[in-house]
């Protein structure tokens, strides 16, 4: 079997996106294609036959200004473009966006998470769509159930609440944090939330001044939690299976990595219907109809008092679904690619 010669960028691995679904990307990605027979992972572009670019700015010129080999540029997806109001971009970005468009016109094929994704790239971007080509992500492969032993190490540890739902990952506009906070006032006081990401810190950012300004607004400050460093993968999956239910407040995703990871710890999934999260989650995801924290509140009670058989039933089949996204699939699509752009 002759090899694909691939120089894939890992520069987000040494940048402030490693620890960000850029370089959770490019890690895993990078991990799951050395281990494939039809790929050759080079480190010099001389050597190259494709050249991929496993992230893409809307306002900073990451793309070169000259191709020299086939191209292939992974888009997560267009957050800021969907709310531009909220990501203003000023001149300079908007300049920057014109390059970064020319520019996608001489890449060989974009890669993007998922087909709510695509579609928004071809409308946002002016994209062909014979050029796009869907790829599904996967959780973190070390995201696992845990046994009652390891649940209350963890609990122990991090000192978690009694009864609790969670939310992981970032503060962004999209990300509805403030909606979350506004639920628990809806919720017995016993019902507390926790918020796991690295930027849950105070910040003069307006995304901080936000989540700041609905904590006292809904005079809920005692009842959240907010965890900056969880240590490892193994204390994560045990936060997942402690918490009565992940909750998804997101306006938009790209595709929404903590879901199917919440479904691997086997933990019920309650989220807002909109964008790549129905793509993704399927039926295994209790879906809020509107943006309403009351509805969310009740949601969460009613989640909270399923009957030990039926929440059983819930997480293994959400398990069973989680399962059909894999590292390895999303590295052997990614490698479909570069045959295919190496042929044309």
């Amino acid at each position: 079997m002759k090899k694909v010669k691939v120089k894939l960028d890992i520069s987000p691995l040494s940048s402030k996106h490693r620890h960000r679904g850029i370089g959770v990307y490019t890690r895993y990605l990078h991990q799951a294609l050395s281990e494939l027979p039809e790929v050759e992972l080079v480190d010099s572009e001389l050597e190259a036959e494709v050249i991929h670019y496993p992230f893409f700015d809307l306002f900073f010129n990451t793309l070169p200004i000259k191709l020299t080999k086939k191209t292939v540029v992974t888009i997560h997806d267009v957050t800021p473009l969907v709310f531009l109001k909220n990501y203003r971009p000023g001149v300079k970005g908007s300049l920057r966006l014109l390059s970064q468009m020319t520019k996608l016109k001489l890449v060989d094929a974009v890669v993007t998470d998922s087909r709510n994704s695509k579609k928004d790239i071809i409308n946002y971007l002016k994209v062909s769509p014979a050029k796009i080509f869907t790829t599904y992500l996967a959780p973190n492969p070390q995201i696992r159930p845990v046994n009652l032993k390891e649940k209350n190490r963890v609990r122990r540890k991090y000192s978690l609440p009694k009864r609790f739902f969670l939310y992981v990952g970032d503060i962004n506009y999209n990300k509805n944090i403030p909606f979350l906070i506004k639920s628990l006032k809806y919720l017995p006081y016993q019902f507390k939330l926790l918020l796991v990401g690295k930027n849950f810190y105070p910040q003069e950012i307006p995304e901080w001044q936000a989540i700041a300004k609905q904590l006292a607004l809904s005079d809920v400050t005692d009842r959240v939690k907010f965890l900056t460093n969880v240590d490892s993968s193994e204390d994560l999956s045990a936060i997942y299976a402690n918490s009565l239910a992940y909750v998804n407040p997101s306006l938009y995703e790209g595709f929404g990595l903590p879901v199917l990871e919440a479904m691997r710890a086997k933990t019920p999934v309650i989220s807002l219907k909109n964008s790549s999260i129905p793509e993704i989650a399927g039926d295994k995801a209790i879906y809020l109809q509107k943006e309403d924290p009351e509805e969310l509140a009740k949601l969460i009670e009613a989640v909270n008092d399923w009957p030990i058989a039926q929440r059983r039933k819930w997480l293994k089949q959400a398990y069973e679904h989680s399962l059909g996204f894999s590292w390895e699939k999303t590295a052997k699509k990614t490698a479909e690619v570069y045959k295919r752009v190496v042929n044309s």
